[in-house]
């Protein structure tokens, strides 16, 4: 019997990955189990609710699993058989049967006979086969019982490998697989279980890693950041790396000399970063340009302070963050927070439950001073003037009650709408603009409606609340203008550079901040 279990944990080494059926688990003890006769695999799974127990049988724990129900033992003999990613790759895209031909001596004839002897023995067809495989730049091998490379080298040009939900469970496999591939950038390992390599290891194996570009380990297990930051030393100068789905509520500042040298893009969707402050702890990889935080639970964005007209010095290279699906309460706040970000450029969000998309990207417009995609979408000088004005116009009254009150009042204010004082410059005080929004609003206000190809100007009042659509059916009337609709746009009477375009006909005259006395323009 001992001899037995002996060969079976050669076979089956602590960490080693299983599949039956389609059930996905980790080997995390070999051995006898008391009262059962043979030998047992003590399997972790993947699904917590796959098992009996938690590694613990008739009073004896033989292992530890994570969640209680993940354990249970099976015979080796339920574990299905393994492949080399040679021969899933030659399986998947070349339909080939290695047991019909034996790939190793045929490798061994051809370094020392030539070509055209095989093409005599019938080889031909084999060998367009080989032709067009050792072509492939991209393979996908996901969901295969892939445990070891194999032959990779006549894969000359592959640069992207696709080995998620596979088998692999160890780093020396993938260095094994990567160092036979120069050409490799972008490698995925999504939904594997990797052991932690050794520092060891991780001498050892770095230099297969160092043509990497982009990496994907979504999914792979990782509870604990320092984790993620040892693995990382196998792969200090990558460019690309994706962690989403992997549950790291708390993270710690990276030793950017050590790993993460080059890091451009990093991908936390779904991780439990429900507290930005340990996002924040990200803010020294200097190199970073792209961070995904998607479907967190971020409620507050909290930045460390500094000067209201002052930038930090954190994600200094920091042009694109994606919050989209995160319940951010304060949206206005979290936008000031935003804007001291020395490049933010590009914002993907959600509207709160509370806001609406058009509400939402004027604030963010408005208190991002840099921003100029949301959602993908590029902001236009229409939207930006409008976001702008809009705020000028909404923080008028505390800004000169603040400039009255003396300077730490101004500073606090300023620290909580920090583009205004630049709006300020740009549109100038809003002083004459405060004693009319003391008043009560009146329902109705009087226009100044401009009919810009014959000149004429008709004087009408109209209800704040009155749609676009509502007044262009008036002016078309007025006008008598049946061919097209008119194009709607408005100057402000106190600030007549000012032009904004009417161009939602669901919008109010009050959503667009249209005010007594203002001209509206027919187009």
């Amino acid at each position: 019997m001992v001899g037995i279990i002996d060969e079976t944990q050669l076979f089956y080494p602590l960490g080693t990955r299983i599949k039956i059926a389609n059930n996905y688990g980790t080997v995390r003890y070999v051995g006898e189990v008391m009262g059962h006769m043979g030998t047992w695999l003590g399997i972790e799974w993947d699904d917590g609710m796959r098992g009996k127990h938690n590694g613990i049988v008739d009073g004896k724990r033989y292992f530890q699993t994570q969640m209680p129900t993940a354990g249970s033992f099976i015979r080796p003999g339920k574990v299905g058989p393994c492949a080399s990613l040679e021969d899933a790759a030659r399986e998947r895209y070349l339909n080939y049967d290695s047991s019909n031909v034996d790939e190793s001596l045929i490798r061994e004839a051809q370094a020392s006979l030539q070509a055209s002897l095989f093409e005599v023995v019938g080889m031909d067809k084999l060998a367009r086969k080989q032709s067009r495989f050792e072509q492939l730049s991209e393979v996908s091998v996901d969901e295969t019982p892939v445990n070891a490379a194999g032959y990779l080298k006549d894969l000359t040009q592959l640069t992207t490998l696709n080995v998620s939900h596979t088998l692999i469970w160890n780093w020396e496999t993938v260095a094994s697989m990567t160092q036979q591939l120069p050409s490799l950038k972008n490698l995925n390992l999504s939904s594997n279980r990797l052991v932690l390599p050794s520092a060891s290891q991780i001498a050892e194996l770095e230099p297969a890693f160092r043509h990497l570009k982009h990496i994907n380990l979504s999914s792979c297990g990782f509870t604990d950041w320092k984790d993620v930051m040892q693995t990382a030393l196998l792969w200090p100068h990558i460019v690309s790396l994706s962690l989403q789905e992997n549950p790291l509520s708390q993270l710690s500042e990276v030793d950017c000399k050590r790993i993460f040298t080059q890091l451009q893009e990093l991908d936390l969707h779904r991780t439990n970063l429900m507290d930005f402050d340990q996002v924040v702890k990200l803010g020294n990889i200097t190199t970073l340009r792209s961070l995904n935080l998607i479907e967190n639970g971020i409620e507050e964005i909290k930045l460390p302070d500094c000067e209201p007209q002052a930038k930090l010095n954190m994600f200094v290279s920091l042009e694109k963050l994606n919050l989209l699906h995160n319940p951010i309460w304060n949206e206005a706040a979290a936008f000031n927070e935003l804007d001291k970000l020395p490049k933010l450029n590009h914002l993907s969000k959600t509207p709160h439950l509370k806001s609406n998309f058009d509400e939402m990207v004027s604030k963010a417009v408005g208190c991002i001073a840099g921003l100029q995609f949301i959602n993908k979408a590029k902001v236009t000088a229409g939207e930006r003037r409008g976001a702008e004005y809009d705020i000028w116009k909404k923080y008028s009254l505390e800004w000169m009650q603040a400039t009255q009150q003396g300077a730490d009042a101004l500073r606090e204010f300023c620290r909580k709408h920090r583009t205004y004082p630049y709006l300020v410059k740009k549109y100038g005080s809003p002083a004459d603009f405060v004693p009319g929004i003391q008043v009560k609003k009146s329902n109705l206000i009087k226009l100044f409606i401009l009919h810009q190809a014959t000149g004429e100007t008709w004087e009408k009042k109209v209800p704040r609340m009155i749609t676009v659509q509502t007044l262009q059916g008036l002016v078309m009337k007025r006008f008598r203008l049946t061919d097209v609709v008119p194009q709607l746009s408005y100057h402000d009477a106190k600030h007549p550079e000012l032009l904004v375009p009417l161009d939602n006909n669901a919008k109010t005259l009050d959503f667009y901040s249209v005010q007594e006395q203002d001209t509206v323009l027919v187009q």
